[in-house]
């Protein structure tokens, strides 16, 4: 897309991105938007200039995290209480939950990644073991100078280069895994601690893989703990101290974690006109009390799932 109509250029990006504001603060007569993207199941990568001096105000995010790489010029980002300005060799990253907004110079040419919250949070699941118990925050400010930063901007360039050439899902998906995995371990966030300490934990007791199998085969299924500890060959208590030790959790709160992660993308990926409710994916996860799980999903998520579902 190329535009020097500011509308149309807010309408184009809005729908590639989300619904935001475009101001013009440069010299209207300048304002040249040309907007190239490309776009996987979880990620889109494009490539943006605005020709003049630029506010963007899309407010939350929520579904996706914004990855900017300044090819040229500066932007000054500011993501809930941090600002930052980023120029060559420092990306910014906007969290899902936080208000952002950018101030662009006229020179600037940037590589915007969109990156779908719901693949970092199943990333993060993957390696922990666990769906996590909050919103992945990242730091705002991102070093490109150095290795980590380096390495996950190449594997967005490869992610990049597949699309335009027309690459399939098999080569697509890994490279999708790849960018995700470089960035949770490259830039600084709430869950790398946990992570770094997933990796030196020792592996996990059979037993205890498969009732976690089984769980996250059918959550939404009656399961008690005596039925789980049958699954694991030992006792509730023994299955219990498992659980303990490994994920910090009981057999139950991890069910119920399971159960609302699972909620939590329905209610996402929910389309106006499809029909569903809160109470349909409720129940469709073995929640019988709606009240409790709105509860306990806002005390998760920091919104009603009603939010989560108009959004």
């Amino acid at each position: 897309m190329r535009t020097a109509d500011r509308e149309e250029a807010q309408q184009e990006i809005s729908q590639v991105f989300s619904p935001h504001t475009l101001q013009v603060v440069g010299p209207g007569q300048d304002l040249d938007v040309a907007l190239r993207a490309r776009r996987t199941d979880s990620i889109t990568v494009a490539d943006i200039r605005h020709g003049t001096e630029v506010v963007v105000r899309p407010g939350r995010l929520r579904s996706y995290y914004e990855i900017n790489v300044p090819l040229r010029g500066h932007t000054r980002s500011q993501c809930g209480p941090d600002e930052i300005e980023s120029s060559s060799g420092r990306a910014a990253v906007l969290t899902p939950t936080e208000e952002s907004s950018m101030q662009w110079s006229a020179d600037c040419a940037q590589l915007a990644v969109k990156v779908s919250r719901h693949v970092v949070e199943r990333t993060v699941e993957a390696a922990l073991g666990v769906p996590p118990d909050e919103a992945v925050h990242f730091a705002v400010g991102f070093d490109l100078t150095g290795s980590p930063g380096r390495n996950w901007l190449r594997a967005v360039l490869l992610l990049r280069d597949a699309v335009d050439s027309g690459a399939p899902d098999l080569v697509l998906r890994p490279l999708e895994e790849l960018v995700v995995g470089q960035l949770l371990t490259a830039q600084p966030n709430n869950f790398s601690d946990r992570l770094l300490h997933d990796a030196a934990r020792p592996a996990r007791p059979r037993m205890l893989s498969r009732v976690i199998d089984v769980i996250d085969a059918d959550p939404a299924a009656a399961h008690t703990v005596s039925d789980l500890a049958r699954v694991a060959g030992t006792s509730v208590r023994s299955l219990q101290a498992a659980f303990s030790e490994h994920l910090g959790l009981t057999p139950m709160e991890y069910l119920r974690r399971v159960r609302l992660s699972r909620a939590h993308q329905d209610l996402q990926k929910a389309v106006p006109g499809d029909g569903l409710s809160v109470a349909d994916i409720a129940f469709r996860w073995g929640f019988g009390h709606v009240p409790r799980f709105a509860a306990a999903y806002r005390e998760r998520y920091g919104q009603l799932p009603s939010q989560t579902l108009r959004t």
